[in-house]
């Protein structure tokens, strides 16, 4: 019985350490906000689970929250989703199309010296996801959200 249980624990570490190494991916937001006379205070940005449809939008999960620089929006997010679907930017776009109709991001601004939510649904005509080379592991794919305008 206790070998049994060794040779579980054993293989479960093993599945657990290396199962997941192939198609690994990640992703970098980038775009501008532009607002009059608006302070941008954080943006909200989907997570790539949320993307696939395993997060939804009110879990802990389904959001990333970021301090913009300049109004920019530059991070980059991974994934511990694996597929040999993920090595081309036009299958990626697809899926994520197919799980979600538009992405929602959250972008709190600071007016009249109090803090206010402004939720934004993008559509996927303004989108663009394309290919980075680097020398990391796994592909890294841009999600170019463009400029976002905010009265």
């Amino acid at each position: 019985m206790k070998r049994i249980f060794i040779l579980l624990v054993l293989s479960l570490s093993i599945q657990y350490s290396f199962g997941q190494a192939c198609g690994i991916y990640r992703i970098k937001y980038v775009g501008k906000i532009n607002s009059e006379s608006i302070k941008i205070e954080k943006i909200k940005l989907p997570t790539i689970e949320f993307l696939h449809g395993l997060e939804e939008e009110n879990s802990e999960k389904g959001f990333i929250e970021i301090k913009p620089i300049e109004n920019r929006i530059d991070i980059k997010l991974g994934s511990h989703l694996t597929s040999h679907l993920y090595k081309k930017s036009e299958s990626l776009f697809k899926l994520y199309k197919a799980k979600r109709e538009n992405i929602p991001i959250v972008i709190t601004v600071i007016k009249n010296g109090k803090n206010k939510e402004i939720r934004i649904e993008l559509t996927w005509d303004n989108i663009q996801i394309s290919k980075i080379d680097d020398d990391k592991f796994g592909n890294l794919f841009e999600l170019n959200l463009n400029e976002i305008n905010i009265k």
